[in-house]
C-alpha cells in the first residue's frame, strides 16, 4: 500500500522525508543493466513533477522508471513526450523482480495498485495541506495522487 501522509509531496507542519536523487540513480543503474537495459536519460524532480525519472532503453522497448521524491516508491510508465503530464503506468516484471531482491526497502507500485480509484480510506490518510491539493486537482486514481505535477 503506497498511500500515506505525504504521498502527494505536499505537507503542512511537518517536513516530509526525501527519496534522494542519488539513491534513485543508483537503483536505476543497478536494476537496468543486469536486465539488458541502458539508462539513456535521468531527470531529477523539480517543483513539478514530484518524481525522478530514468529512461531505460531495452532491446525491444523503452520504459520510464519513476522514483517518488518523498518515499522510496518506484513505478514504471511508458516514455512520455516532453511537456506531457500524462503517465501510462505499466509493469516491467524482470526489473521489478530484481529491484525487490536488491532493494527490499523500496516499494514497486504495480499497474493494478496505481490504476485503483482513490477511496475514502486513502483520503483519510492525507493531511489538510494534501486535501486542499486533492480538492483542487481532483485526482481519480492512486497513480494520479502519488505521481503528479501539482504546484
Amino acid at each position: 500500500m503506497i498511500v500515506r501522509t505525504g504521498i502527494t509531496s505536499f505537507y503542512g507542519r511537518n517536513k516530509l522525508p526525501e527519496f534522494p536523487f542519488a539513491e534513485f540513480k543508483r537503483i536505476a543503474y543497478a536494476c537496468a543493466i543486469p536486465c539488458g537495459y541502458s539508462v539513456t536519460r535521468m531527470l531529477e524532480r523539480g517543483v513539478t513533477p514530484n518524481f525522478h525519472t530514468a529512461t531505460l532503453e531495452g532491446p525491444d522497448e523503452s520504459v520510464d522508471l519513476l522514483g517518488h521524491s518523498t518515499f522510496p516508491i518506484i513505478a514504471f510508465a511508458l516514455p512520455r513526450e516532453d511537456y506531457s503530464c500524462e503517465l501510462t503506468f505499466r509493469d516491467v516484471v524482470p526489473i521489478a523482480s530484481l529491484l525487490n531482491q536488491m532493494f527490499p526497502d523500496v516499494s514497486v507500485a504495480t499497474v493494478d495498485e496505481l490504476a485503483r480509484p482513490i477511496a475514502k480510506t486513502d483520503l483519510d490518510q492525507l493531511d489538510r495541506a494534501e486535501m486542499e491539493q486533492v480538492n483542487y486537482w481532483k485526482p481519480y486514481t492512486i497513480g494520479e495522487l502519488a505521481f503528479n505535477w501539482w504546484d
